[in-house]
C-alpha cells in the first residue's frame, strides 16, 4: 500500500472535519510526515476495514478516550463527526457520564497505595 501524501491527508481531514486540527497544522509546519503518520494510525485503528465495530461506536470510543485524556481539540472534532453520524444529545450525555464514572474509579484505584499505607 502506498501511503498518502501530506496534501492528501490534509484534504481528506479538511473534507471530513471542516479543517485540519490546529495541533496537526502545527506538527505539519515542523514535519509534514506527521500527517502521514496520523493517517496511517487512523487507518490501522478506527478506519481499519477489519474493525468489528460500526463507525459510530468506534467514534464514540474515540470521543470517550479524548475526553478522558483531556484532549479538547480531538473531542471537539470527534463530536462534530459523531453529530454528522447520528449521535444524539442523550447519547453524548450518557457517554460523558460513563467517562466521568471511569475517571472516578481510576482516582480511587490510584489511591490504593495511599489507602494501603494506612492499613499497616
Amino acid at each position: 500500500m502506498i501511503p498518502p501524501t501530506p496534501e492528501q491527508v490534509e484534504a481528506n481531514m479538511t473534507e471530513k472535519m471542516g479543517s485540519l486540527p490546529e495541533s496537526l497544522a502545527s506538527a505539519k509546519a515542523i514535519d509534514p510526515r506527521f500527517l502521514i503518520e496520523h493517517a496511517m494510525s487512523s487507518r490501522f485503528s478506527t478506519m481499519d476495514e477489519n474493525n468489528p465495530l460500526d463507525k459510530k461506536t468506534s467514534l464514540m470510543i474515540t470521543l470517550a478516550t479524548s475526553i478522558a485524556i483531556g484532549n479538547e481539540e480531538c473531542a471537539a472534532k470527534q463530536a462534530m463527526l459523531l453529530k454528522k453520524n447520528g449521535m444524539t444529545q442523550e447519547e453524548l450525555a450518557y457517554l460523558v457520564k460513563l467517562v466521568r464514572h471511569s475517571q472516578g474509579a481510576a482516582v480511587v484505584s490510584n489511591a490504593r497505595a495511599a489507602f494501603d499505607a494506612f492499613m499497616e
